[in-house]
């Protein structure tokens, strides 16, 4: 059984999250926290001495979110046979896409960190991201190289699009944002991201698109 300690802290940790996710780390203060929380602001430095501290915790909660997947899913691609890397790309694009709209604070704390929020707190992207990306590159390398596709931006294209999508959706012929909440863009942008990518690395004759409905 948790202590009322621990479960303090996990408190502090969620609400940190939903307000560095919202805001960024720049936007948001230990006393916005502790209001948000129902706690007065020695209880969380007790907790956490800094922002800085409480900050770090919130990243590497969301890298093992992160890591857990990606570890997984580019060392299954890694390892697949050639006539398996087609299928194992589409499930390393699966995994990345329903991490993304299960876990939306992962990619709105790094979409933060890609517009220089917490430009001070540096480590971040050489100990966490980059051997995180790296792997995930070296996974596709061997599916870029024979159609001399970069490696690199096919990895990262495929983190943009994916994390672009899960925090705005897409809007429709009327207007209305569809979000990965809705089962049937969900379902298209997953279609999309598996022609793109096979388009990309020669891997499957183009489908035909689904209707715009």
């Amino acid at each position: 059984m948790a202590s009322p300690e621990d479960n303090e802290r996990e408190l502090i940790l969620r609400v940190a999250t939903r307000l560095f996710a919202a805001l960024g780390h720049d936007g948001v203060s230990i006393g916005q926290i502790a209001e948000a929380a129902g706690l007065n602001t020695a209880t969380i430095t007790s907790h956490f001495p800094t922002k800085r501290h409480l900050y770090l915790a919130v990243m590497e909660r969301a890298h093992q979110v992160l890591a857990a997947v990606i570890d997984k899913r580019a060392g299954e691609l890694k390892a697949a046979a050639p006539e398996e890397r087609p299928a194992a790309l589409h499930r390393f694009i699966d995994g990345y896409i329903d991490l993304c709209v299960e876990h939306p604070e992962v990619p709105a704390l790094w979409m933060h960190r890609w517009l220089s929020d917490a430009s001070d707190i540096e480590e971040l992207e050489s100990l966490a991201a980059q051997p995180l990306a790296q792997h995930a590159v070296d996974s596709i390398t061997a599916l870029a190289a024979p159609v001399h596709a970069d490696a690199r931006f096919t990895t990262y294209t495929m983190v943009w699009c994916i994390q672009g999508f899960s925090l705005s959706g897409v809007l429709d012929t009327t207007g209305r944002r569809r979000r990965p909440n809705d089962p049937g863009t969900l379902r298209r942008f997953r279609a999309h991201m598996h022609q793109l990518l096979d388009r990309l690395l020669d891997l499957a004759p183009a489908a035909e698109p689904p209707s715009d409905k």
